[in-house]
């Protein structure tokens, strides 16, 4: 088992390794996503996943509570923004589950708004031509107490609902 974790990390159950991921660059220096090299079916445990817990807000950070941030740069971290993600985290077990079939080569996916209440850096989300959340212009990903300012004029946009972390 080639591991993604320094070895001062202990290892644990279902911990992400080389033989069933890949971290691999995305475009023009934009940065690095996580790419599935084995399958995974609605409801598996894709993967776990550990960290260290701060105060701060990074680029490689979950947030588990208001001010309180699980930072991982090795793996978890890399894990891509999608609407429409492959997979749900719940940050009280620290576990990425499959919402959809996932394949050999493809980008392993969460909906960045179903943990941050504000993302460290904002982006415009250009997922393609799935519509954002059933927003149909490009918007920002500001996090999720941000949502109802995308929305269409006079819709009611509801957060995704959390998964409890205590």
């Amino acid at each position: 088992m080639t591991r993604f974790y320094p070895e001062a990390v202990p290892s644990f159950e279902h911990e992400p390794t080389r033989e069933r991921f890949d971290i691999k660059a995305i475009g023009d220096n934009v940065g690095e996503g996580v790419v599935a090299l084995t399958p995974f079916s609605p409801g598996d445990i894709v993967f776990r996943f550990t960290g260290f817990y701060s105060a701060e807000i990074t680029l490689f950070t979950l947030q588990v509570e208001p001010g309180l941030y699980l930072h991982d740069p090795f793996f978890m971290g890399k894990i891509l923004h999608r609407c429409d993600a492959n997979c749900d985290v719940d940050m009280a077990t620290r576990t990425f589950t499959a919402r959809l079939p996932i394949a050999p080569g493809d980008w392993v996916t969460m909906n960045y708004e179903q943990t941050e209440d504000e993302l460290f850096r904002p982006f415009t989300c250009v997922c393609g031509p799935v519509k954002c959340e059933g927003f149909t212009a490009e918007r920002q990903i500001r996090g999720r107490r941000f949502l109802q300012e995308n929305a269409e004029p006079g819709e009611r946009v509801e957060p995704m609902r959390r998964r409890r972390t205590r």
